[in-house]
């Protein structure tokens, strides 16, 4: 990726702000300091090194049609993953499904008929495993609370940018989607955006009393299902690393032992290869440190700008709780989708029509 959003950043004479390449001098040295304190080689120093400033340059170019490209690409894969996945609650849909993808050799049918830990793939699908009697949606992802994560944003975008209405057809399709997926990280925080649409949304006060009843309602009853309460249930008495609570102590006694700096990429040198515990928001601060970590989640808060935008400081708040809500089940922090999150806060472009 670097030559490709090099070329494209210079030719359009685009410049990284100030505060960003001091980001990233600071994420440098504390990869550095983790190096030499916990030893390792010089390539996991150049490597997120590097990723960094490729998000931060690719920040810069897409900021201008983020919303609109991104709320589209989304819609589009959230409407042909919801078709596949109604096709799949039919007696002989999975077959169905497995039967094309098996004509597909792209896609490596003979290593995922030989390989159990490798989900069913139809391109932009992944073939839903049955989970407690549920037909969970992954989309294009391994696992449905990954789907949620991407949903979920271009939801907030539809609501808060473009201010479309709940009953419009993009976000009907994306509430649709994201129902399927049966995530409980993504329910509540969906539910955070409907607060924050309620409130700090230009509609009616009528309707805003009719959307207050009916979220009541909705949260009620969802709170009721089975898989809900049980899955809170199992979770929160869970102590193992793989729970979203247990992973909370594992990580933070990590986090003790190297407070400031965290481990990064040397963190394999100290504590050995058996590291996945599914909590990003510990996770972040695990990777880089308790100061760094503040400083990516106000970047992720400031980003809000870009896709949110500032008619009130409000919604942006409440994009932020949903955000920090999703991260909260999925080890994505420190991805490069959300680095570039945190990039935006450091430009000022928005929609380019």
């Amino acid at each position: 990726m670097m030559p490709i959003v090099g070329i494209i950043f210079f030719q359009r004479d685009y410049k990284l702000s100030n505060s960003t390449i001091l980001l990233i001098g600071v994420v440098l040295s504390v990869h550095f300091l983790q190096m030499v304190n916990f030893g390792g080689a010089i390539i996991n120093l150049i490597k997120p090194t590097c990723l960094l400033l490729v998000c931060a340059i690719f920040a810069k170019i897409i900021c201008c049609k983020f919303v609109k490209v991104y709320l589209d690409l989304v819609c589009f894969i959230s409407q042909v993953c919801l078709v596949l996945w109604v096709i799949c609650l039919f007696p002989l849909g999975l077959s169905f499904l497995r039967s094309i993808a098996s004509q597909f050799p792209l896609l490596g049918w003979d290593n995922i008929e030989n390989n159990t830990n490798i989900v069913d793939t139809l391109y932009i699908f992944s073939i839903p495993q049955d989970f407690k009697g549920l037909m969970r949606n992954s989309g294009p992802f391994w696992e449905p609370g990954r789907f949620t994560i991407y949903i979920t944003l271009a939801l907030a975008i539809n609501l808060f940018y473009f201010k479309e209405k709940i009953t419009s057809k993009k976000s009907l399709v994306l509430l649709l989607t994201n129902l399927t997926t049966f995530s409980t990280t993504g329910y509540v925080a969906t539910a955070v955006l409907f607060v924050g649409y309620i409130f700090f949304s230009n509609i009616k006060k009528s309707y805003k009393f009719i959307l207050s009843v009916i979220l009541l309602v909705v949260v009620y009853y969802v709170g009721q299902l089975d898989f809900m309460t049980e899955k809170i249930a199992e979770q929160s008495a869970d102590d193992s690393t793989w729970s979203r609570f247990g992973a909370i102590a594992y990580h933070w006694n990590q986090i003790t032992q190297s407070p400031i700096i965290g481990f990064g990429p040397f963190l394999s040198n100290v504590f050995g290869d058996e590291l996945f515990s599914p909590n990003g928001l510990t996770d972040l601060m695990r990777y880089y440190g308790i100061p760094l970590s503040i400083v990516f989640y106000y970047l992720l808060y400031r980003g809000t700008k870009v896709y949110v935008g500032n008619s009130h400081k409000g919604a942006n708040v409440c994009v932020f709780v949903s955000l920090l809500l999703l991260c909260f089940s999925q080890t994505i922090t420190y991805s490069p989708f959300f680095m570039i999150l945190y990039f935006f806060a450091f430009n000022t472009y928005t929609y380019d029509k």
